[in-house]
């Protein structure tokens, strides 16, 4: 903009000694008043643009008057104005940084009580593995073949534990806890928890009455669990324990309490055998 603006200010500086000189063609002093009526015209467009500009208050344009020194004052002043506006409106639509999330500490141990979540392995196991997830996370469901594989290689060291964490933009995440919990009534949490994550793209009613008659269910008493505002409160507490323990997204891992930053076979191996050496 002030480059702009010097140029202007050259070009009306050049027509000073023409208007002075007696000499000087009319029809050349004609045309340069033109030239700057014509800039006022375009400047007059600038600065409507701006006016609706957010935040951005916009005088009123002065009356233009016939004199070249007068037209001149008005160029430069509404310059002036048009390079002031222009850096009001760079301040009117900066955004505020975004907070930066708290470092995360991979060698703190948090108390991760196992509570009545569902667990898979022997409940002595040396090594607990607790997963904060959500059903309807794509994440989620790609790492449970891994928590699968951990959990055969060491049927005897690592229980698994399952804490729910929906998501608030996924909204079928909590439905989907609800179910898993209600097949878990009658034996099947681990065999629901399964088939949902293989679907987890049909999450809903229909395919959480398709899989309890897939897995033999009693249905009439699934639903009714499944309808029940029963485990509202426990899901609750999940959420709450995993933002207390800096869980801010799905999935994420703690092993005896410390959070894990990898999560392939060999991350988890490396860890448990560390863990059954001491």
């Amino acid at each position: 903009m002030k480059k702009g603006k010097y140029l202007l200010i050259m070009l009306l500086m050049l027509t000073v000694p023409l208007l002075m000189a007696g000499c000087v063609d009319k029809n050349k002093v004609d045309s340069i008043e033109q030239t700057q009526k014509d800039i006022l015209a375009k400047l007059s467009q600038i600065e409507a643009a701006q006016k609706n500009a957010p935040q951005v208050s916009q005088p009123a344009a002065p009356v233009v008057d016939s004199g070249s020194e007068q037209i001149q004052k008005l160029i430069l002043a509404r310059l002036d104005r048009i390079e002031e506006n222009q850096k009001n409106m760079a301040k009117a639509i900066q955004q505020p940084a975004a907070p930066q999330r708290p470092a995360v500490d991979f060698n703190k141990v948090y108390n991760i009580p196992v509570g009545s979540s569902p667990v898979k392995g022997k409940k002595d196991a040396r090594v607990t593995v607790v997963v904060f997830s959500d059903y309807q996370c794509p994440y989620c469901s790609k790492l449970e073949p891994t928590l699968n594989q951990v959990s055969a290689a060491y049927p005897k060291d690592v229980k698994m534990v399952f804490k729910d964490f929906p998501l608030s933009f996924h909204q079928h995440a909590k439905s989907a806890a609800k179910a898993a919990r209600a097949a878990g009534e009658q034996g099947k949490f681990w065999e629901m928890h399964d088939l949902v994550f293989e679907n987890n793209t049909r999450l809903g009613d229909d395919l959480y009455k398709e899989l309890a008659g897939k897995l033999q269910l009693n249905e009439a008493k699934f639903l009714a669990d499944y309808n029940s505002n029963k485990y509202d409160a426990l899901i609750q507490q999940d959420i709450l324990l995993g933002q207390n323990s800096g869980v801010g997204g799905t999935p994420t891992l703690f092993m005896n309490g410390k959070r894990m930053q990898g999560r392939s076979f060999d991350d988890f191996k490396a860890l448990i055998e560390g863990y059954l050496k001491k």
